[in-house]
């Protein structure tokens, strides 16, 4: 292998290390900032999600649900309540 070829391949290698960087930093990026949601109903204020949350953990909580069944009766409470999960800046 001559000179040049050598210092040719190691361009190569370069830019191709460079353009995988670029590459796998853009994907990180997409996955940095998840979007966020959050209980919303036509209105009705911000108290008045949390106070209707609230009711609904406090029924959940009586009820001495497992853990593992919180989330999904939440949902199914607030969704009772007209609340909907929506995406939020």
């Amino acid at each position: 292998m001559t000179h040049k070829t050598y210092l040719q391949e190691i361009v190569l290698l370069k830019k191709s290390l460079l353009s995988s960087s670029v590459f796998v930093a853009t994907l990180l990026a997409g996955c940095a900032a998840p979007q966020k949601s959050d209980w919303v109903k036509e209105g009705v204020s911000k108290d008045g999600k949390e106070t209707a949350l609230s009711e609904c953990s406090y029924q959940i909580r009586l009820n001495k649900t497992s853990a593992m069944d919180v989330k999904e009766l939440t949902n199914l409470c607030m969704r009772g309540k007209g609340f909907r999960m929506k995406p939020v800046a």
